[in-house]
């Protein structure tokens, strides 16, 4: 028969699985902390990318319209109602973000030192500006 006591069992102690616990805590606490400024990086380049991606797609909406609807409308900013024709092809330019709504401000000016010819558009969407210029060709 087998004599069988505690001292014979090999294996960790409770006091020492708490200890192996509390080490490796206090190790991985910075490494965590290390990728906070990593996560708001990546926000802000996610919020910078939508931005920019909605001011190109208004930006070329405007550019596309014809010189003499956008010398008709110049101003800064502009009606973008007037600009596009209706409240329903105005609204295609609003959009939300991360649950807050947005509408890119458009700005159209006189680049021709007067003769009239070129125009500026510039669109802004919160901290992000485009700029384009159009011909009267």
């Amino acid at each position: 028969m087998r004599n069988s006591t505690l001292s014979n069992h090999k294996g960790f102690t409770l006091v020492e699985i708490v200890l192996v616990i509390f080490i490796l805590g206090i190790a991985i606490a910075p490494m965590v902390g290390a990728f906070a400024p990593a996560a708001r990086s990546v926000n802000q380049n996610e919020q910078t990318t939508v931005f920019t991606n909605q001011a190109r797609w208004t930006l070329s909406r405007v550019a596309a319209l014809d010189f003499g609807t956008l010398d008709a409308n110049q101003g800064d900013p502009v009606d973008s109602i007037s600009l596009f024709g209706s409240l329903a092809e105005a609204s295609k330019e609003r959009f939300i973000f991360k649950g807050q709504g947005y509408s890119p401000t458009i700005a159209i000016t006189d680049a021709s030192a007067g003769a009239g010819d070129l125009l500026q558009l510039r669109v802004t969407v919160d901290d992000v500006t485009l700029t384009t210029l159009k011909a009267n060709l």
